[in-house]
């Protein structure tokens, strides 16, 4: 009996536990009703077995029922049926987790894929603007190089002709094709040129000859000098012979005319430098009211002076300034420099200064018109003794 109650009661387990018979109508899950749907879902969150509170009626009547073995026997049925129940509420709510976690990696790998994409067709886009800016900026400079090309080739015919039409019109005239030089030069500017050139060089060594010139005459001067200076003693009778006697050295001490002339013109340019050499001469316009000072910014202030008195000139008394002071005028600004360094020399530099005279020692000036009365001394006894020889002939 036993045990075939045993059996009846596993079975009967059995039964329960496949068929829990309890489900809610809300969710569609079984193993809890519809008032249990909210506790049920939380217990399953927190991943705790849930475990159904048991559902009491309302009280129909007072006082203590009787219970019978069959009510305790099947509430112990009950009992170790929801035993089972929790197991598979806790298998499914791990089966509800893993889906849910496998559903949000597939859905953030398909967000990545997503982003991936777009990225990629942005970057085929950006590159395709690119390519298509470079093809577009490549067109542009082929398009210029072959209108500057075809410029170039325009010009250059248009250059042939115009040196065809002057060949023509050269060989019609009859004076024949024009030839240019290295330089770009024609025949007739080539000559011009080498003209200036000759007469510029035959100047140069003109003005050389005329240095040679005067050297020679300075060493002439000098030999006579020297002659006038050597003097003879008698001579004295030596044993039973007479003196002897030897004939004086006469030096040709005659001048040509050409001579004479570039004396004089040499005295007259001597003169000149004396004049130039020293303080600078007075010019139209009075310069006395421009003083030099010793003071702190005194050359300042009387470069500036000199330079607003200049800049006051026109360009006739300009010029007159530069012939007189013997300066090179190119233009107004050059001009006026190089005026205010010469008078600012002539002011303030230490070799223009006159030197305090020497009792034996003569300047520079005084030597130099000493040697130039020397000169004329000796030109002009030269001069009597040309007379008196040709009045003896």
């Amino acid at each position: 009996m036993s045990d075939g109650s045993s059996g009846q009661q596993g079975s009967r387990e059995g039964m329960s536990g496949r068929t829990d018979g309890r489900k809610c109508y809300k969710c569609g899950e079984g193993g809890h009703f519809i008032r249990e749907c909210a506790e049920y879902w939380q217990a399953k969150a927190r991943g705790v077995p849930f475990v159904s509170t048991p559902y009491v009626p309302p009280a129909g009547r007072m006082g203590r029922s009787s219970v019978t073995m069959e009510d305790t026997a099947r509430r112990s049925r009950s009992a170790e049926g929801g035993g089972a129940r929790g197991d598979t509420d806790d298998t499914n709510a791990l089966m509800r987790e893993y889906l849910v976690q496998m559903a949000l990696e597939r859905k953030a790998k398909r967000e990545k894929e997503e982003k991936e994409e777009r990225k990629r067709k942005e970057d085929e886009v950006r590159f395709e603007k690119e390519r298509r800016k470079l093809k577009k900026l490549e067109e542009r400079r082929r398009a210029e190089e072959e209108r500057d090309a075809r410029l170039l080739h325009i010009i250059m015919g248009a250059m042939r002709k115009e040196n065809e039409e002057y060949s023509r019109r050269d060989d019609r005239k009859g004076k024949g094709k024009s030839k240019l030089n290295k330089k770009g030069e024609t025949v007739e500017k080539e000559k011009e040129r080498l003209k200036r050139r000759i007469a510029i060089m035959t100047q140069s060594e003109e003005e050389e000859t005329d240095d040679e010139e005067l050297k020679l005459l300075r060493k002439k001067a000098e030999k006579l000098e020297l002659n006038e200076k050597r003097k003879r003693g008698l001579e004295v009778a030596v044993g039973n012979s007479p003196p002897m006697v030897t004939p004086e050295k006469r030096v040709s001490t005659r001048l040509s005319e050409d001579s004479k002339r570039r004396i004089s013109e040499l005295k007259s340019e001597a003169k000149g430098e004396a004049e130039s050499s020293g303080t600078p001469r007075k010019i139209n316009l009075s310069m006395k009211h421009i003083m030099a000072s010793c003071g702190v910014g005194g050359k300042e202030k009387f470069e500036q002076e000199c330079r607003d008195f200049y800049d006051a000139l026109t360009i006739d008394e300009l010029k007159e300034v530069c012939r007189r002071e013997k300066v090179t005028y190119e233009n107004r600004e050059i001009t006026i420099k190089r005026l205010v360094i010469r008078r600012s020399a002539m002011a303030y530099d230490p070799a223009h200064l006159p030197l305090p005279e020497i009792p034996g020692v003569h300047p520079k000036g005084i030597a130099a018109k000493e040697t130039v009365k020397k000169e004329e001394e000796v030109v002009s006894p030269s001069d009597d003794t040309d007379s008196e020889d040709e009045e003896s002939e």
